[in-house]
């Protein structure tokens, strides 16, 4: 709770401070964008392949995961579904040249991905999708700590009604037939994960 609570501090001031890992193998590339990403106030980490950040991801889990879609022989398609069965993929924005209408669907499929970000991009572009998509991360995170919060008291609710059945049991003495069984309320509750902060994508 008190990590989740420094999150909302840190991502709730203007300069929408986060921090974020960013997978390129272009060494050019990384260090404009990382220094574009520190202008605007970001904790940067950087690595030059999906190996190498799943390394990082495994160390500490950013507020997001800003990664290339195609890496030498490693695609983000492939690669990021690993880092999901492994449980540690964060919030991820996509980013890439090639992007059309199958490849952005294939991608927003995978459990964490927020969206993607077309090259070639300016840093008014850069900031509009990264604040999308870190508002579109702290808005699942608060529904996935609503849902949990809401089983736990109703978990803890059928507890107690429980108690009190058994005390009632106890002390009814009038004949009648009472089974004192649990009601079982699990409702389908949408934790939000249907929204997705996508930048117009199509082949570069």
């Amino acid at each position: 709770m008190q990590a989740a609570l420094a999150r909302r501090a840190r991502l709730g001031d203007n300069k929408r401070m986060a921090r974020l890992l960013l997978i390129d193998n272009d060494e050019k590339i990384v260090a404009l964008v990382a220094l574009l990403l520190r202008k605007l106030g970001h904790e940067v980490r950087t690595a030059p392949s999906f190996a190498r950040g799943r390394e990082l991801l495994s160390e500490e889990a950013p507020d997001l995961l800003l990664s290339d879609y195609e890496l030498g022989p490693e695609r983000a398609d492939e690669e990021l579904p690993k880092l999901v069965a492994a449980g540690i993929l964060p919030p991820t924005l996509v980013v890439s040249g090639y992007l059309d209408d199958a490849l952005i669907e294939r991608l927003l499929a995978i459990p964490g991905v927020l969206g993607t970000l077309k090259k070639p991009f300016d840093l008014a572009t850069l900031q509009a999708g990264l604040t999308r998509a870190l508002e579109e991360a702290e808005r699942r995170r608060a529904a996935a700590e609503r849902l949990a919060d809401e089983r736990a008291a109703r978990d803890h609710g059928s507890l107690g009604d429980d108690d009190d059945d058994d005390d009632d049991d106890d002390d009814d003495d009038d004949g009648d037939d009472d089974d004192g069984g649990w009601e079982l309320i699990d409702p389908e509750l949408d934790a939000g994960n249907d929204g997705a902060c996508t930048g117009d994508g199509g082949a570069a």
